[in-house]
């Protein structure tokens, strides 16, 4: 059986800096999906028997990279049309930031984990199937724990807002179980947004909901979702 542990929201990076400087010490140089991703799931694993163990699942955010990279790469691109780069130059953290794996990566340093790890891309609707990931795995008895964390921005803008979700998943019994993640067809318009479905099922389950029918924005434009949940 697959149980939910722990929970976490961060849109706030101020708060991380001041609260945990060891935490924004690591991360200070990454872009902000990465930087709250990473402050999300840092909360969760306080309550891991054993981070370097867990399966770590880590989606790219919608709107990657960061408002510097997208500025070289308009550079990029009217250098071209131009025919001449000039002295183009790009900077180390810019490399970083187009790194779709980069909060995964950083996780397992950070927490010397070596267990199994899957980054899904930045399209829509990628949260089910990490969730879809943890239930199986779990399931299978393939490990004990896994995380499911996710970061995006509402653009790739100096100053645009961002959310980090993380979710620590285990086989020991908890309050919340993870009954089901089940699929039906369905042709609809989303929002792509890596970090906002999760952080909407969270919710969801604070307020005692069992059966979760994704939004239709939240999903990937193909199918309906549905969590079914037991709180005990």
């Amino acid at each position: 059986m697959v149980y939910l542990v722990a929970a976490a929201r961060e849109d706030d990076l101020a708060r991380v800096r001041e609260a945990k400087p060891e935490l924004w010490r690591q991360v200070r140089r990454y872009n902000q999906p990465v930087q709250l991703a990473l402050a999300a799931a840092d909360e969760v694993m306080r309550y891991s028997k054993n981070p370097s163990t867990a399966a770590v699942i880590s989606l790219a955010p919608c709107q990657p990279g960061s408002a510097d990279l997208y500025r070289w790469g308009h550079v990029v691109t009217s250098g071209m049309a131009s025919g001449s780069l000039g002295n183009l130059r790009m900077n180390p953290t810019q490399t970083l930031h187009a790194v779709d794996n980069l909060a995964m990566s950083a996780f397992a340093i950070a927490h010397r984990n070596q267990a199994y790890c899957l980054g899904l891309g930045g399209a829509a609707g990628q949260a089910w199937c990490g969730l879809e990931a943890v239930y199986e795995r779990l399931n299978a008895g393939l490990e004990e724990e896994a995380l499911l964390m996710a970061g995006d921005q509402d653009a790739a803008e100096d100053g645009a807002p961002g959310l980090g979700v993380a979710l620590l998943f285990s086989t020991r019994a908890q309050r919340v179980r993870l009954v089901s993640v089940s699929r039906s067809p369905a042709i609809v318009d989303v929002v792509p947004h890596a970090a906002r479905g999760l952080a909407a099922m969270l919710t969801a389950i604070d307020e005692g909901s069992t059966s979760y029918v994704v939004p239709p924005e939240h999903t990937d434009g193909f199918s309906t979702v549905t969590v079914t949940l037991e709180i005990s």
